[in-house]
């Protein structure tokens, strides 16, 4: 009996052992270089010069008024009920030329936030029954304390892993690589940039992707800073899939398609399922302005610049 208790004890030991070793992998053998990575990220980006792709949109806005509201699915039996435009810019780090646009039965549009290159400004529109706004910025004075959006349409973008990353890595903007410490393991790129207006150097945004000998160096996680150094936004991205590309001499580009988006200060969070990506459809830039598209209807009071009280030099107005 002493021995076959001692054997269930060893057994038991060995068994918890297996399950540490299971939900704790070990430490990978092989890293990527942050070239290789930022290389390997703006190569992907490189062929996808523009996309157009059907999205399943749910959203969760809370208004300057503290209402929440929501609208639309993302289930499995429900349709598209929007739009993602993306058109780069010839900078490579942007402007760029963006629109996510949520529609009602009928074609009827409910909302429209992107950002518009030649007008220079980024932008936010709904109208859901007694729930409107029109809010803007200009993109110079984007991501400056003061200047806020329930939704931030240059937050989304960065998070859909279809633009460049900072290359150069002796100047500003840049990107800089960690290595997590601990599971799950993670390439850690954060990328860091002047502060609009005080041009103080602060972090912005950091990207995690696996790190795994068995595994792509894909983004599964970008969370978004303010000057502070408070994370503001966080982004789940899962289920990359192939974007159907024009004239594309390799492998297609990705993107994920299941994207998880949550402001938690600002208790808004927006769910996307995007579906028959393409490179191939051309769509005209002028879809992305703000002013041509925003619907009449809205008071002064909807009508809202949101860095309406800074100015370019840093001072209130």
């Amino acid at each position: 009996m002493k021995s076959l208790a001692g054997t269930c004890r060893w057994l038991a030991v060995g068994l918890a052992a297996l399950a540490a070793a299971g939900c704790n992998p070990a430490r990978p053998e092989h890293a990527l270089t942050r070239r290789q990575l930022i290389d390997a990220h703006n190569a992907n980006a490189s062929a996808i010069p523009r996309l157009w792709a059907r999205a399943k949109i749910a959203l969760t806005l809370t208004d300057d008024g503290g209402r929440t509201f929501s609208w639309g699915s993302t289930s499995r039996l429900a349709g598209a009920n929007g739009l993602l435009l993306y058109a780069c810019s010839p900078q490579p780090l942007g402007p760029h030329d963006f629109v996510l646009i949520g529609r009602a039965a009928g074609a009827t549009e409910l909302f429209r936030l992107g950002n518009s290159a030649s007008e220079g400004v980024y932008y936010l529109w709904y109208h859901f029954g007694d729930h409107g706004r029109a809010l803007w910025g200009r993109d110079a004075l984007a991501g400056a304390t003061g200047a806020a959006m329930p939704i931030d349409p240059m937050q989304i973008l960065a998070v859909l892993n279809i633009t460049p990353l900072p290359a150069d890595f002796a100047a500003l903007p840049a990107a800089v690589l960690t290595l997590s410490d601990s599971s799950p393991w993670s390439y850690v790129l954060t990328v860091i940039d002047r502060q609009p207006l005080t041009g103080e150097i602060v972090c912005r945004r950091e990207i995690r992707c696996a790190w795994d000998d068995r595994k792509e160096a894909l983004p599964y996680r970008v969370d978004l800073f303010d000057g502070a150094g408070q994370r503001v936004m966080t982004a789940e991205l899962r289920d990359y899939r192939p974007i159907r590309a024009a004239d594309s001499p390799g492998a297609a580009p990705r993107m994920p398609t299941d994207i998880t988006i949550v402001w938690p200060q600002k208790g808004s969070r927006i769910h996307l399922v995007l579906s028959e990506m393409t490179t191939a459809a051309t769509w005209d830039r002028r879809e992305a302005l703000f002013e041509a598209h925003r619907p009449g209807g809205f008071t002064s009071d909807q009508i809202i610049q949101v860095d309406k009280e800074l100015n370019a030099q840093g001072a209130a107005k």
